[in-house]
């Protein structure tokens, strides 16, 4: 676990733990922003995972061939993996774009020499959309990858981006998926209440989802969504309730623990 990150003008030390994805504040545990939202039903994520189960299926069952008990297994047992597969890929090449553009911005921030663009062609597409999102826009970089934390409702997270677009102060969360979905904006809503808490100030450019494409093929290489501070309010009453909802599942899953033990 890290020394702590102070916000609050040092009055509220923030503790990760990168490791088990744990963080404290003056030792009480705070549940995350991703973890919280994550309680939410996914169902697209249901049939993309019945879709590569399929594809995998298609591409490697050969018609008129016949299979024994084992190799049935194999196919099968193969076929349920491949949407792991696949997000585990995805994740990590959307990990790396992350981490290209964090070290781009704070190169800039910093004035000092930006790294070297990548060569992988997925990567390049995202970075490329991130350039061309910047060239569309009057934007003036303030800082990435910032930590937060709500002393009003006791939660913490990371944001991408805090910049000034088109002069106006804004949180910017970048996305690398297939699409924008509507539990981004409780995230990225979350990161700008707790912003304000601390800052004691209103972000007028609210929040902004911006996705990079990495695919070439796709008709825009990215996808703005804007919500002002209005919006978010009514979203951080919806992210209330699911940080209620997660504290529950927490705390049955404690009771479930202890009473394991107990049993034994």
């Amino acid at each position: 676990m890290n020394s702590g990150y102070k916000l609050y003008n040092g009055k509220i030390i923030l503790k990760f733990d990168d490791k088990n994805h744990i963080c404290s504040v003056n030792g009480k545990t705070i549940y995350g922003v991703t973890s919280i939202v994550g309680i939410l039903d996914k169902p697209a994520l249901m049939y993309w995972a019945v879709n590569m189960a399929v594809d995998f299926l298609g591409n490697n069952w050969q018609a008129g061939k016949p299979y024994d008990e084992v190799e049935i297994k194999t196919l099968l047992e193969d076929a349920r993996r491949a949407h792991r597969v696949k997000k585990d890929k995805t994740a990590d090449v959307g990990t790396m774009i992350h981490d290209w553009i964090e070290k781009y911005i704070k190169a800039r921030i910093e004035k000092k020499p930006v790294p070297k663009k990548p060569i992988n062609k997925e990567m390049k597409n995202a970075i490329d959309g991130f350039f061309n999102w910047a060239k569309k826009n009057k934007v003036q970089l303030i800082a990435c990858e910032q930590k937060i934390y709500s002393k009003r409702y006791k939660y913490a997270g990371t944001f991408d981006l805090e910049a000034k677009v088109n002069n106006k102060r804004t949180i910017i969360d970048f996305k690398t998926g297939k699409a924008i979905y509507p539990e981004m904006f409780l995230q990225a809503a979350a990161y700008l209440q707790a912003k304000e808490e601390e800052k004691g100030e209103k972000y007028e450019g609210g929040v902004i989802i911006l996705r990079l494409a990495q695919e070439d093929k796709e008709i825009t290489p990215f996808e703005v969504q804007q919500i002002g501070r209005e919006e978010v309010q009514n979203l951080i009453k919806v992210f209330v309730c699911c940080l209620q909802v997660y504290k529950w599942r927490m705390y049955l899953k404690r009771e479930a623990i202890l009473n394991n033990v107990n049993s034994h």
